[in-house]
C-alpha cells in the first residue's frame, strides 16, 4: 500500500506543480474572492493511517462547500465523500461521507497572484463498510489542521491547493451480526479545488 501511496502522492504533486507554474501569471485580486460569499468544488485524496486505520487504503473523493469571506479570515461549511478499500480484504469497501466546517486565515504576502493560508477542519462522517456479504454503518469524526495556497484566476475565481493532517475516528460499525470497532488514528487530506465568488 505504501508504494501505491507514494505513486499517488507523487502524481498529485506533479499535477499541482504544473498548475502552479502555469497559473502564476499577473492577475488582479486578493487571497480570498472579492465577493463576500463563494462556493468551492474540490477533488480530494484521503488517507486514514496509524492506530487501527493502517488497513484502509488511500481513497479519492470530492467536496463542495460554501464560504463566507469578510476579509482575511473566512469560514466554510460543506459536504465531502471519499471511497476506500481495505488492504487485507480487497472485496471490502469503506465510504466516508459527512459534513465539515473549515475556518481559514489568509496570510497577506503582498502578492496579487497567490496567497498562502492556514486552516483547520472539523468533520462528522458516516462510515459505510460493505464486505460483500454484509453492510455496516458507523459515525466518526475528524479534527485536522493544515494550510495551502490560493492562486488567483480572476476577480471571481481562485484555485485552491491545500492539505490538512490530524486525528481520525472512524467509529463503531453496526452490523446485523453485532458491532465492530473500526478504529482511530490519523488522517491526511489533500485537496485541489476551484472557488467562485457569488454576488456583487
Amino acid at each position: 500500500m505504501r508504494n501505491g501511496l507514494r505513486d499517488h502522492v507523487l502524481g498529485f504533486g506533479q499535477i499541482a506543480l504544473v498548475l502552479v507554474l502555469g497559473l502564476l501569471l499577473p492577475a488582479e485580486g486578493s487571497g480570498q474572492t472579492a465577493q463576500r460569499f463563494s462556493i468551492q468544488f474540490s477533488g480530494l485524496g484521503s488517507l486514514p493511517f496509524g492506530g487501527g486505520l493502517d488497513g484502509i487504503d488511500l481513497g479519492a473523493g470530492f467536496e463542495a462547500q460554501v464560504r463566507y469571506n469578510p476579509g482575511a479570515f473566512s469560514l466554510g461549511a460543506g459536504f465531502d465523500m471519499t471511497f476506500h478499500t481495505v488492504e487485507l480484504t480487497p472485496d471490502t469497501t469503506v465510504t466516508l461521507a459527512g459534513g465539515f466546517v473549515e475556518p481559514r486565515y489568509v496570510i497577506d504576502i503582498g502578492s496579487n497572484r497567490f496567497a498562502p493560508y492556514i486552516s483547520a477542519r472539523g468533520a462528522v462522517s458516516q462510515t459505510k463498510v460493505d464486505t460483500g456479504t454484509a453492510t455496516g454503518t458507523a459515525t466518526g469524526y475528524t479534527l485536522n489542521g493544515g494550510g495551502g495556497v490560493l492562486l488567483v484566476l480572476g476577480e471571481r475565481a481562485n484555485l485552491d491547493l491545500g492539505a490538512t493532517l490530524g486525528f481520525k475516528d472512524v467509529g463503531t460499525a453496526e452490523f446485523t451480526t453485532g458491532t465492530f470497532d473500526l478504529g482511530s488514528g490519523s488522517n491526511l487530506i489533500v485537496r485541489l479545488g476551484l472557488a467562485f465568488g457569488l454576488g456583487g
